[in-house]
């Protein structure tokens, strides 16, 4: 297995790792000469987290630049961008996870929503079925982006990524990818 795909395997899945295993795997970071807080990302996976120790991690996050316009003035935060394009019998949904500045988070979701208006309701059925609930849930998320506190979806975000995020938290560069991974 090359470097980045462990690095990427113990950052990512390492969820539920037997005890027996963790002594390998840094042996093997060892061995390999990898950035020894990469072990503290497997423990993190492994471990319950409160939602202050989430809160901690969402916020080293909103202080990176925004991966879109690369903005440092504003905090970070969240959104899910839903979106569906129909044609007669068959229609592509697709959900993403966006971080990044409010206004850029706007300009997703409005984008979002001017692709469903345009291009959701030409399936039957799900089209005309899932069209009003996408854009209704576009509306919803982007009510989201401007709040002072972490939103819902950065939360959850966090949550899901926190072995990432911990293996880089000292490390800006690193953790500015985790974010823009996602695009």
């Amino acid at each position: 297995m090359s470097d980045n795909r462990l690095i990427e395997v113990i950052t990512t899945n390492a969820q539920g790792i037997q005890p027996e295993v963790v002594s390998i795997i840094e042996n093997e970071i060892k061995k390999r000469n990898l950035d020894p807080d990469l072990l503290n990302s497997l423990i993190a996976q492994n471990e319950q987290h409160s939602i202050e120790d989430i809160y901690h991690y969402a916020e080293l996050l909103r202080n990176c630049p925004c991966p879109i316009c690369n903005n440092t003035r504003d905090k970070l935060n969240g959104t899910i961008y839903h979106s569906i394009k129909s044609i007669i019998v068959m229609s592509i949904t697709e959900t993403r996870w966006i971080i990044a500045c409010p206004d850029c988070l706007d300009k997703q979701n409005r984008k979002a929503i001017v692709s469903c208006s345009l291009l959701g309701w030409w399936g039957i059925p799900w089209g005309i079925l899932k069209t009003p609930v996408y854009i209704y849930r576009n509306l919803k998320v982007k009510g989201e982006n401007r709040i002072s506190d972490p939103n819902g979806p950065l939360l959850s975000f966090t949550a899901d990524n926190i072995g990432q995020i911990k293996a880089f938290e000292n490390n800006p560069e690193k953790l500015k990818n985790v974010i823009k991974d996602l695009r």
